[in-house]
């Protein structure tokens, strides 16, 4: 793998239980996901589809001023009191149309051109993840409820080919 990759992004298979289950009909995890991805959360997650709460929008994007995903994201860490936030992004979709991903693309660009072709895509998606989870890390909510334990924020791919969950990690 490219060295530019393993310097900044890293990842890491979700391990079975990594989030464990209650067994309860209480939503634990509240799942950001991208709206036309096939993948069903609980599988991956393992975990009742009760425990939990869905947001689903254009490519999983957290945008400043976007009040679905402000008043999801309120709703889950100050009402619900979940314990998990999982950013997710299945792997291998076009993104390209959207400013805040051009924006992206943009401030990475040499970067992205350092890693092989094939894995192009997957590493930009990576990015994407480490960047979403920036943008729910200015809720105060989200910032006070880590700061205090009571929440902890994990960022995931989802390999199609492969059927696995890896971790998304900014080294």
């Amino acid at each position: 793998m490219n060295e530019a990759r393993l310097r900044r992004v890293a990842t890491e298979p979700l391990e079975a239980n990594s989030i464990p289950s209650i067994y309860q009909a209480t939503q634990q995890v509240l799942w950001i996901g991208c709206s036309d991805s096939n993948t069903r959360e609980s599988n991956v997650l393992n975990l009742l589809g009760n425990e939990l709460l869905v947001l689903r929008n254009i490519g999983n994007m957290i945008i400043d001023g976007d009040l679905s995903s402000e008043t999801a994201v309120r709703h889950a860490v100050v009402d619900l009191q979940v314990a998990t936030d999982l950013e997710h992004v299945h792997s291998w979709f076009v993104l390209t149309m959207y400013s805040k991903l051009n924006s992206l693309y943009a401030a990475h660009e040499e970067e992205i051109n350092r890693v092989p072709v094939v894995d192009r895509d997957r590493y930009f998606v990576e990015l994407n993840v480490l960047d979403q989870m920036r943008s729910l890390c200015k809720y105060t909510e989200v910032t006070d409820a880590t700061k205090k334990g009571h929440l902890q924020l994990h960022g995931l791919v989802y390999d199609t080919n492969a059927e696995k969950a890896y971790r998304v990690l900014e080294v």
